[in-house]
């Protein structure tokens, strides 16, 4: 069982970022789930994540496991045995399971992260914008805070 840890604990930055991030995206599942019961329309907007609830769900859950395999391919150590899957709307579909390995995935290989490995060196993000390992831990955490306040009702 996974073992949480205190903010005074002495634990690897990459250790409490992976805990953090856990919290963040079980918390958007919760919210995400309430908010699918609800049948509450999104907010309008051109983003293409936000055409429908399986849509939102999907992209927050798909971006973590994207932002485990960046990580992984940035250091060196691919991550593998993963739902492949892309199409967000089927993701959101697969629900827990997809979350939980994806969480599982999360422990298992970014806990081990010397700090070394977090900083300074940068690398280009999918998206085209430079972080070092740390500042994308970071980001991988708000992203689900962001989604969040989007879909809670």
């Amino acid at each position: 069982m996974h073992e949480r840890r205190g903010p005074c604990s002495r634990a690897t930055p990459s250790a409490v970022c992976v805990e953090l991030h856990e919290i963040e995206i079980n918390r958007f599942y919760e919210t995400w789930r309430r908010f699918l019961a609800s049948a509450t329309p999104l907010p309008e907007t051109d983003d293409p994540s936000y055409q429908s609830a399986d849509h939102l769900g999907g992209h927050v859950f798909r971006a973590a496991r994207g932002y485990l395999t960046w990580i992984g391919e940035c250091v060196k150590r691919p991550v593998t045995g993963l739902d492949a899957d892309t199409d967000s709307v089927s993701i959101a579909r697969k629900g827990r399971p997809f979350v939980d390995a994806v969480l599982a995935a999360w422990r298992r290989e970014l806990a081990l992260l010397e700090d070394l490995e977090l900083a300074p060196g940068t690398y280009k993000s999918r998206w085209g914008q430079d972080y070092n390992i740390e500042q994308m831990l970071e980001h991988a955490v708000v992203h689900p805070m962001r989604h969040r306040s989007s879909s809670s009702d």
